[in-house]
């Protein structure tokens, strides 16, 4: 399935046009992960329902610019699949993230560990469909980071909550940079085509 997708070049060049278009969004989601990271790190003493908002706040963010991404492209008639699965999830998770603020660590574990799993799938197909240089490398590392803490996040409780709140700041800082650079890598790429369109003209 994978390597189909890898070999199609309209569907490399479709979904990467797609994603560089909307690199602003991308940036944003990076630096809304960023944000959250630093802040979670700063708070060493967090408590379960503080985390869940904070959360929630990243995870609305990340899913209504997703969600953005997605309408744009599906208006264009290009492939929105995989923004709008993803935007769907995440603001379903910041949902519930508002809603069981109280719910106690084991909900927060599970909310998150679903998450990062589910999304993470979608980033790394994502990835395959973008160009080598465009930033196919660093989407898929975001990806494979997503599925990987997804797995790893449920053994965390077992370290007490610093583990937790340590983990989800680190993967957030580090899924942030990761969509930055590929951000970066898009728009670079979208002022490439630009540049060669022009020079066509």
């Amino acid at each position: 399935m994978i390597r189909r997708v890898v070999d199609d070049p309209v569907r490399v060049r479709g979904m990467n046009a797609v994603l560089a278009r909307n690199w602003w969004a991308m940036a944003l989601r990076g630096g809304a992960a960023v944000t959250l990271g630093v802040l979670v790190a700063l708070m060493p003493g967090t408590t379960v329902p503080t985390l869940a908002m904070l959360l929630a706040a990243w995870l609305a963010v990340d899913g209504v610019f997703t969600l953005v991404a997605g309408l744009r492209a599906a208006r264009r008639h290009e492939r929105w699949h995989l923004l709008m699965l993803e935007g769907a999830v995440t603001l379903a998770a910041a949902v519930v993230a508002v809603m069981w603020p109280m719910a106690g660590v084991f909900a927060l574990v599970w909310l998150v560990a679903v998450w990062a799993a589910v999304t993470g799938i979608a980033e790394l197909l994502s990835a395959f469909q973008i160009a080598p240089g465009n930033g196919r490398w660093t989407q898929g590392l975001a990806g494979a980071l997503s599925i990987l803490f997804g797995m790893g996040f449920w053994v965390m409780p077992l370290f007490g909550p610093a583990a937790i709140v340590g983990g989800i700041a680190a993967y957030a800082v580090a899924f942030g940079i990761l969509t930055l650079l590929t951000a970066r890598r898009l728009h670079r790429a979208r002022h490439a085509d630009g540049r060669s369109a022009a020079a066509t003209a």
